[in-house]
């Protein structure tokens, strides 16, 4: 089924529209192809170096906080981690925005702000701001001409190759490089936006369940060995290493069957209804807007057994469990077919680098303390006030551009005591 359009106004605050991630059929099809090497596990090994560096300068961050006792908010240190990799993975560009600030990063934090999907009532005064056309050109210019106009090598190599195009990149028809400058922006937006969500919600689960905690520090030292600073360069040595890390996959499968970071939604059709599994009855979908329910679905209870809600990274490393995890189309958390996540490796790999490469730190979350974080800037209501809580959960997501920790997870750390 297509993707329905109110996707692509969303994003268009983002890429102009004409982006792979809202497109459908041979315009998608071409982009997917071109991007795929990119993000294959094979290339993504040889960026590891870069990928360490930023993880790296990542824990010194965290440091910092911990040994001083600081109360902050982990979102928007991931949120910088994570756009700092995906910028040079994507563009061979070195934002350095987790120690520095750079336009290019701060315009898409603002945009991201602007989008269509963020609530209403949570902007209201943004949202309907006279000079938001202004801010959203602004924003868009910085993004322009903040970084050289051109794709990834291994995109070009493919698009030239399947499109049998001339290979001198100074003669692309303009079309072109407006089209692949679209796409760098979402993959900019996207490979950032969900892995920091990701990051923060893995230490927090973690933090909850001190044998999981445990079990994955004993994972992470029979692999790299006590000593945490040298595991950075134990994976430069030997990226592959990442792939014996079994049970910290677990872990951020499991984070994400709990708190995946987005859905799709596609388009009805006047030959497509849903019917009801207890009645029969028909449904039809037809100019209506279909909402893939991931969290819905990643805790049915059919699919994933009574302990749904239990964070339980074991049920990944079951072979013979003959539900959820051991059935191919129960997890959603980077879609399925054809159209699934470009980026889920990446998401993987750098959220398990991250957890070998921070395991010194205990995790702390501060939600009662969140009014001491007011006017920091970050745009969070910093509120005791109204609902602290959804179904139990004080850590419940909110709808800002993607899936989000509330109040931007706010927390201490303190170094572990050995």
């Amino acid at each position: 089924m297509p993707k329905h359009p109110v996707l692509g106004e969303a994003l268009s605050v983002i890429s102009g529209g004409g982006d792979m991630l809202s497109s459908d059929g041979p315009q998608w099809k071409v982009w997917r192809s071109a991007f795929n090497p990119g993000f294959s596990v094979a290339h993504l090994m040889t960026m590891m170096p870069t990928i360490v560096d930023n993880v790296a300068t990542f824990a010194q961050i965290l440091h910092k906080h911990a040994v001083n006792n600081e109360l902050f908010r982990m979102e928007h240190h991931a949120t910088r981690l994570t756009i700092d990799i995906i910028g040079k993975i994507v563009l061979d560009d070195d934002f350095n925005s987790q120690l520095v600030e750079h336009p290019l990063v701060t315009a898409f934090e603002s945009q991201v702000r602007w989008m269509k999907i963020v609530p209403v009532m949570q902007k209201p005064l943004q949202i309907f701001n006279i000079f938001r056309p202004f801010v959203q050109w602004w924003n868009q210019r910085q993004m322009d001409t903040g970084k050289k106009k051109h794709v990834i090598d291994l995109a070009l190599e493919t698009y030239l190759k399947e499109n049998n195009v001339s290979g001198d990149t100074t003669k692309l028809d303009p079309k072109f490089k407006d089209a692949a400058l679209r796409n760098i922006k979402v993959f900019i937006f996207a490979g950032h936006d969900t892995s920091s969500s990701t990051i923060c919600y893995c230490h927090y689960q973690l933090s909850q369940h001190p044998k999981a905690l445990a079990r994955l520090r004993k994972e992470c030292e029979d692999i790299f060995g006590t000593d945490v600073s040298k595991t950075g360069d134990m994976i430069k040595a030997d990226p592959y290493l990442l792939n014996r890390m079994r049970y910290a996959d677990a872990v951020v499968r499991e984070t994400l069957r709990i708190f995946p970071p987005g859905n799709t939604v596609r388009a009805g059709a006047a030959d497509f209804f849903i019917s009801d599994p207890d009645t029969g009855e028909r449904y039809p979908t037809d100019g209506w807007l279909l909402w893939s329910h991931n969290l819905g679905h990643m805790v049915n209870p059919d699919l994933w057994g009574e302990d749904v809600y239990s964070f339980r990274p074991e049920r990944w490393l079951d072979e013979s469990n003959s539900k959820g995890a051991a059935n191919r189309d129960a997890f959603m958390a980077f879609a399925k077919g054809p159209r699934n996540c470009i980026g889920q490796e990446l998401a993987m790999l750098e959220t398990k680098m991250m957890l070998a490469m921070t395991r010194q730190f205990d995790f702390h979350e501060a939600f009662a303390e969140v009014e001491k974080l007011k006017n920091d800037g970050s745009g969070y209501p910093s509120s005791l006030s109204g609902v602290q809580e959804q179904f139990g959960e004080k850590a419940y997501q909110i709808q800002l551009g993607t899936a989000k920790p509330r109040e931007g997870m706010p927390c201490r750390l303190s170094l572990v005591n050995k």
